[in-house]
């Protein structure tokens, strides 16, 4: 289906993600979208998915379709399986869609061929066993198998060895013979601009070229000046060109060596020289391993080489560090979309914001043997109090600490989301009790119990609270190098404190993470057809739905960082160099006496 969008722009919290997007997705064709990472790639795909809302700007799609109409298959498949077998799995979005048993059954099994995976060898195994290559053509059925109108790939290829890219390179090629309109979102160019019928290119979040992949080398630099290379056939064509030995441009690597088949390609196998052709005229020597050999001559040999030298000068260089820059994403997909410093935006940017985030808040300046001690002397007082009013102005205090980090309201609530149904459910335990089957109705509401287990869960939230302000005010490094500086003393008495302040840094920075995959799981749901919002997301089917594939990733990332920590040769034993050098400043001495008047003043109140 055809899709125009106008003016979109988006932005997370303060950051600009897209900016005045205008974009026209052709029917039955594939839009190849590129650029570096920070660009906008994930945003746009999740804004024609349907799975976020542009800040200016609409999006128009075809009088029978909308967003209801598109499926979306994200980078990480691992985040996007749920059911224990391949089938069940592919048949989740038709089952959301309310499709009736027969046809979920047989529309799944179209599917899956469709995907390139036999319905009788595949269905009935569990997916988070497959690999790679497979668990993506899971993830691809899924998203084909309720017909949607338009088809959104986010990096397709990533992290596929060469079988698995070229098999799912030959299942979108299949697709788009089929008639599906795809827009594909990757860094692969060289494998998806020969398939493209459109290339449209972002930097810094803005639409700098859209149009025939051909029409980007009529243009000087557009994809260089986005901080991207051309394609491999596209650098050595451009180079035999210059050279005379090609009168245009190829528009594959196929095409490129089928208009030098003339010239011989000389194998250099493991036999002795003398056995070995010689390397003459327009021929092209190549190595076991299909790489040409200096001695080898010919145009293609010849490209070869100059890009070789080209990359070794200084223009080659600087294009490497552009195409390798990027910003972080923000935290609601770890995949995603984001801004920040892209290459594009030049030298005064990229100093201008390397500034401004060595500098910080003032909370993010502090030493962190300031917020160690203030969390704990915190905490102490909170789990002290009683009564409500302490509470209510710790609350508020603690409010106000978080706005003065400077950490996004979206950010906030993103935190927070997961955690109210537990509150709710600790609230609710404690306000009801079971009163025996003689009393009348058995479960009971205790005005006494609801008000002490309100003040109870408030106070459990609040001591959330200061972890969440601590672990968004300090990164990894300072957190422990603070925290082994307060259970130092401990080691005297023979406890290993380098295992404890490790135990607690990882811990601290795993809640987040940990809150991450939630919210990569619930997108992920969301692009399957369950488009609940709110409460309606937690239902007990789909927390169920989501435990599985969130225990799997908790445990692979344990066993990377038991691997990790392997590898680096930790021993507990042994003192190290620390990570940096912590120092006490006034406005730490300042901020300490701060928190200690503000923490004695809510005990006073306290009493």
């Amino acid at each position: 289906m055809p899709v125009q969008l106008t003016g979109v722009s988006c932005q997370y919290g303060q950051c600009p993600a897209l900016r005045g997007i205008d974009l026209v997705i052709p029917e039955g064709g594939l839009t190849v979208l590129c650029g570096v990472t920070g660009s906008g790639k994930s945003t746009l795909l999740r804004l024609l998915a349907g799975l976020a809302e542009p800040s200016s700007g609409r999006i128009d799609y075809s009088s029978e379709a909308s967003a209801a109409s598109v499926s979306i298959v994200f980078q990480k498949p691992e985040s996007q399986l749920f059911a224990g077998s391949v089938r069940q799995d592919v048949e989740y979005g038709l089952e959301q869609r309310h499709i009736p048993e027969p046809q979920r059954s047989e529309a799944a099994s179209r599917a899956m061929k469709r995907a390139g995976l036999d319905p009788e060898e595949y269905g009935q195994r569990s997916p988070f066993l497959l690999s790679g290559g497979e668990k993506r053509r899971v993830c691809i059925a899924g998203a084909i198998a309720p017909l949607p109108r338009l088809l959104l790939l986010d990096e397709p290829t990533a992290g596929l060895d060469p079988p698995s890219a070229r098999a799912l390179l030959d299942t979108v090629r299949e697709l788009k013979r089929d008639g599906y309109t795809l827009v594909i979102a990757t860094h692969d160019l060289d494998s998806f601009f020969p398939l493209a019928d459109q290339v449209a290119v972002l930097s810094q979040g803005a639409l700098c070229y859209s149009g025939p992949a051909q029409g980007l080398w009529s243009k000087a630099r557009v994809l260089e000046d986005a901080g991207l290379e051309p394609p491999a056939y596209i650098r050595i064509g451009r180079r035999l060109m210059r050279q005379g030995r090609l009168d245009a441009l190829p528009a594959s690597a196929e095409e490129l060596l089928a208009r030098l088949d003339r010239h011989s390609l000389v194998y250099r196998g493991a036999g002795s020289a003398a056995e070995r052709p010689s390397a003459d005229k327009g021929s092209l020597c190549l190595s076991a391993e299909g790489a040409p050999l200096s001695a080898g001559g010919g145009p293609l040999a010849e490209g070869i080489r100059a890009l070789a030298e080209d990359s070794r000068s200084p223009r080659g260089a600087r294009r490497r560090i552009l195409g390798e820059g990027g910003a972080a994403q923000p935290p609601a997909d770890e995949a995603a979309a984001g801004a920040g410093v892209r290459p594009a935006a030049g030298a005064a940017a990229t100093d201008a914001t390397a500034a401004k985030s060595r500098s910080g808040t003032a909370l993010q300046m502090l030493d962190p043997r300031v917020k160690w001690l203030a969390m704990i002397l915190w905490s102490l007082v909170i789990l002290n109090m009683k009564e409500a009013l302490p509470l209510a102005l710790a609350a508020l205090m603690i409010g106000g600490l978080v706005i003065a980090a400077g950490i996004s309201r979206q950010r906030t609530l993103w935190f927070y989301r997961p955690f109210l149904p537990m509150f709710l459910f600790l609230w609710l335990l404690s306000a009801f009790s079971w009163q025996g089957t003689e009393a009348g109705f058995p479960l009971q509401f205790s005005s006494g119990g609801a008000l002490n287990g309100g003040l109870s869960v408030l106070r459990l939230g609040l001591l959330i609270s200061l972890g969440f302000l601590f672990t968004e005010t300090t990164s990894g490094a300072p957190l422990r190098e603070g925290l082994e500086w307060a259970i130092a003393p401990l080691g005297k008495l023979g406890v290993r404190t380098r295992n404890w302040s490790l135990a607690v840094s990882v811990t601290l920075q795993f809640i987040p993470w940990i809150l991450g995959r939630i919210s990569s799981l619930q997108l992920a749901l969301a692009s399957r057809g369950n488009r609940k919002r709110g409460w309606g997301r937690w239902t007990p089917k789909h927390i169920s739905l989501m435990a599985v594939p969130l225990l799997l990733q908790v445990i692979s990332m344990g066993d990377e960082l038991a691997t990790a920590i392997e590898a680096r040769g930790y021993d507990p034993s042994k003192p190290r160099t620390p990570w940096l050098v912590l120092r006490w400043r006034r406005r730490d001495t300042a901020a300490l006496l701060l928190s200690a008047l503000a923490a004695a003043l809510l005990w006073r109140a306290s009493f």
